[in-house]
């Protein structure tokens, strides 16, 4: 699966503001189903008489209850006959106009198919018997939802915060909210875009200053270059946004070779110099002093495939430029996460391990590529040893967090199991950088409460997550001891 797939509709949908998970078919009823068989239609209660109801086409349907010869074997009465041991009426016929039916024969109201015999619909399948809402693995028999039995905590519902940490505000998310971004601080200052489907519109929108969050009342800046707006445009949203404080940077990609693409930059303070920037397949962004990465295919006119570019943002017009080269086994852009240190985790795909990789890219590295134009090698840089599949990265203080998982057969839904830190130390003048252990930050108890997204608030992490009790966002801090 390559990962610039995965988040932004074109493929895998799990997230509300930052993935997305893979569209598979259902096994059980689809939303607009009544039935796949006909035993989901017992709730229709009980069909007229010489009728019953069948599953067709997702629907039950009444059709006609073929009628059985009141002497043959197989009557509803006896192996031979439903009235004496040789026939159901007489011994010359078993089923005429006098015979079979008659308040004497083989078709009383105690025999051959009546509503108190064998195969009716008031038997062989009652209430109280075979298959009803109380009996035979029903949705209350033979096991519960976990989830509606399972104890919530308010911030951080089912999920289990690990030492070290501690959660501090919570806010909830509205519901047309998608990815987030959050301004340096010291006041946060919160961005989230709000897409209509495919066609759009798509805008950037203030979700508020930190903790009060809340949805504006206007839209910002239109996601959309001119070009690609319309009810004939379907666009997929990547699943970043990230802000310098100053700027707003938004991304989508389109179908077709390469994935066209472009990235949006909002002006906060002059709108109307905001700008649109071609990027192709661009999947993933961070900011560094000076420039904004992004983790993609190109960027305006600089294209060389699948690499990290940078938007110069410390000059007008703004310049692009290839600053890091992936390594050769990649087979699709990855995350990108900027630690307050200065570390930037590249990551991409591997077509070696068939997982999300992470390399920890030095800030005298990412400076000197600025400088020069000179690409740094990615595949110089130290690994996260992150052990399994990861969905989502944010720089979280001297470090980073990554939520792991996996896609679990036979649907491929991603499965969460934690979030976890590792912790970046920058000696040699910001040339080396040591990669610390992974660290648990909250992890995953069962799956009633998800992960969907993360992003940075200071040196703090803010995530996303939702279950029954709805979406929120939860900052987590690291305990002061342990600062």
């Amino acid at each position: 699966m390559k990962t610039e797939r995965m988040m932004t509709g074109r493929g895998l949908k799990g997230f509300a503001w930052a993935l997305t998970t893979l569209a598979m078919a259902l096994t059980s009823t689809g939303c607009g189903d009544e039935c796949v068989d006909d035993f989901d239609c017992r709730d229709k209660g009980a069909a007229p008489a010489g009728q019953s109801y069948i599953c067709a086409e997702n629907k039950c349907e009444l059709t006609s209850v073929p009628v059985p010869d009141a002497g043959t074997e197989t009557d509803a009465g006896t192996t031979t006959d439903a009235g004496t041991g040789a026939d159901a009426g007489t011994t010359t016929d078993a089923g005429t106009g006098t015979d079979a039916g008659t308040g004497t024969d083989a078709g009383t109201t105690t025999d051959a198919g009546t509503t108190t015999d064998a195969g009716t619909e008031t038997d062989a399948g009652t209430t109280t018997d075979a298959g009803t809402e109380t009996d035979a693995g029903t949705e209350t028999d033979a096991g519960s939802d976990p989830c509606e039995v399972a104890t919530y905590d308010p911030k951080l519902g089912t999920l289990q915060l690990q030492s070290g940490f501690v959660a501090g505000e919570a806010a909830s998310l509205p519901a047309a909210a998608g990815p987030v971004g959050v301004t340096p601080g010291p006041t946060y200052s919160l961005y989230t875009v709000v897409s209509d489907g495919y066609s759009g519109p798509h805008a950037l929108y203030s979700l508020g200053t930190w903790p009060q969050v809340s949805l504006g009342a206007a839209p910002l800046f239109d996601v959309a270059a001119p070009a690609d707006r319309g009810p004939s445009a379907s666009l997929f949203l990547s699943p970043f946004v990230e802000t310098d404080g100053q700027r707003v940077l938004t991304g989508y990609t389109k179908s077709g070779a390469g994935f066209p693409g472009s990235v949006g930059v909002y002006d906060v303070s002059t709108p109307a110099s905001s700008t649109y920037v071609s990027a192709p397949s661009n999947f993933s962004a961070g900011v560094v002093p000076g420039a904004f990465l992004i983790n993609g295919g190109g960027l305006d006119t600089v294209s060389a495939g699948l690499a990290v570019y940078a938007l110069k943002t410390d000059s007008s017009p703004f310049t692009s430029l290839k600053v890091g080269t992936l390594p050769p086994e990649t087979g699709g852009s990855g995350f990108t996460a900027v630690s307050t240190n200065g570390v930037a985790m590249i990551g991409y795909f591997s077509d070696d391990t068939f997982l999300n990789e992470g390399r920890a890219v030095a800030p005298a590295a990412i400076t000197e590529a600025l400088r020069s134009g000179t690409p740094f090698a990615v595949a110089d840089a130290p690994a996260l040893d992150v052990g399994s599949n990861f969905v989502a990265a944010s720089g979280h203080g001297e470090g980073v967090s990554v939520l792991r998982g996996d896609y679990v057969p036979p649907d491929y839904n991603f499965a969460g199991t934690d979030v976890s830190r590792f912790a970046f130390t920058v000696t040699d003048a910001g040339a080396t950088v040591t990669v610390g252990a992974r660290q648990p930050v909250l992890v995953y108890a069962d799956q009633c409460t998800s992960v969907t997204g993360m992003t940075a608030i200071g040196s703090d992490l803010l995530v996303g997550v939702d279950d029954k009790n709805g979406a929120r966002l939860v900052r987590i801090q690291q305990a002061p001891q342990f600062r």
